[in-house]
């Protein structure tokens, strides 16, 4: 009786482990079943290479676009310092095609083979990306470069939890008081040591108000806009559109609601409970510019020994990259300590976000970019501990937030994905 292989295949999907061929002896007549072998590995085979060829494409171009759009933040910085007009482009989509062949066939006995034939089979994988690469300007480049942003991304920012201190330091431009002598303007600019000093003592005392769960956020009622009956209630759609214009929906009754216009207020008590205490203060707030926030530190209340009433203005986005990029070499930022007034002070770092500028990449460096032949790095702190650990690289992240923020949906034609076997 003559012999023949066997051929059995195994594969895993669910983990990512290259197939095997088991080739086992046996005896048999049937040797015509020796010719289906090959196909069918070459089919398995194919099963098993699609699913581990998508999941490491997926999480490569994820971290391609991530890096990318990371170093492209940096190097606009690093333009904005040379003077160099600074020019972004958004990767709206990334199509990828797979192309999976399989061929497989027998070859004839050869010498003292005796009958045997052996299988042959192969397998490709062919992958072709489409990328959509825009690149911004005309007035998307206005709205989401040059136009302030508005206390609403002010307000998102610390609800994802950064720090306080420092989104007032990145976003801030500078705060307007109205002071017995007249209008007091403390610019956020180290050219200007007073008034830098003056906004920064500021913003210390309100972090450490923050921190101590002692500063109230929150958006205040300074206009109402419409009142009435609504049986099914605001839709989401009604909720989102107020949102966008400042407009918050508040229920007043069985079935009745009022649409107001709400301000955000940074005091030192609850101004839902003490409405009366806003006084003055917001009159006018509903024709201030929606880049500017209302702060109110009275007296009476904790940290009230070193009071102080007035309006934070937020900067664009461009401004933010200015003023990062005046950092590096122009205008760097430098120390200042707080007001005696305000207390212990854990974190205070010299800089709102250290680049450094050296001839070779740092080893400490977790994000770098070369121009000019130089490199521009931010550091990471590996071995820091507390509250200020790693403060660069959360600027960072802050300031990649705050750019996608201003990002509007991309109406660009989006190329389907074809997976072929």
């Amino acid at each position: 009786m003559d012999s023949y292989y066997r051929i059995a295949f195994a594969c895993s999907i669910m983990r990512p482990t290259l197939p095997f061929l088991i080739i086992q002896p046996t005896m048999n007549i049937a040797v015509r079943i020796l010719f289906a072998g090959p196909a069918l590995v070459g089919l398995f085979l194919t099963g098993c290479l699609a699913p581990i060829a998508m999941h490491q494409a997926v999480l490569s171009y994820d971290e391609t676009v991530t890096q990318v759009s990371s170093e492209q933040l940096l190097l606009n910085i690093v333009r904005a310092r040379y003077n160099r007009p600074v020019h972004f482009t958004t990767v709206s989509s990334v199509a990828a095609t797979f192309d999976f062949r399989m061929t497989a066939g027998i070859r004839p006995p050869e010498g003292d083979a005796r009958g045997l034939v052996a299988p042959i089979f192969s397998t490709t994988v062919a992958e072709n990306p489409t990328i959509t690469i825009i690149p911004m300007d005309g007035a998307e480049f206005e709205q989401r470069l040059l136009t302030p942003l508005e206390e609403e991304r002010f307000l998102s920012i610390l609800e994802l939890g950064s720090d306080l201190g420092m989104a007032l330091r990145m976003m801030g431009a500078a705060m307007r008081m109205e002071t017995a002598a007249g209008l007091v303007i403390l610019e956020n600019e180290p050219g200007t040591p007073v008034e830098y000093e003056g906004f920064r003592c500021r913003c210390l005392h309100l972090s450490v108000l923050h921190r101590n769960h002692q500063l109230f956020i929150e958006p205040v009622m300074v206009e109402k806009v419409r009142e009435g009956i609504l049986a099914q209630g605001p839709t989401p759609d009604d909720v989102l559109q107020a949102m966008d214009k400042g407009h918050r929906w508040y229920k007043t009754g069985d079935h009745q609601y009022a649409l107001s216009k709400s301000r955000l207020l940074l005091s030192n008590y609850d101004a839902s409970r003490r409405f009366e205490r806003r006084g003055d203060l917001v009159k006018d707030l509903q024709d201030w510019p929606p880049n500017e926030i209302l702060v109110d530190i009275r007296p009476d209340h904790p940290g009230g020994a070193f009071s102080f009433q007035g309006r934070i203005t937020l900067r664009s986005f461009n401004s933010i990259l200015q003023f990062l990029a005046q950092g590096i070499s122009d205008r760097p930022e430098y120390a200042v300590e707080q007001d005696p007034r305000t207390g212990f002070v854990e974190v205070n770092p010299a800089q709102t976000l250290q680049i450094l500028e050296t001839g070779t990449v740092p080893p400490d460096a977790a994000l770098s970019v070369k121009y000019h032949d130089r490199f521009y790095s931010v550091e990471e702190a590996r071995f820091a501990k507390g509250e200020g650990a790693n403060w660069n690289l959360k600027a960072f992240n802050m300031l990649y937030q705050l750019y996608q923020m201003t990002k509007k949906p991309v109406s660009a034609p989006v190329p389907g994905i074809a997976i072929a076997k």
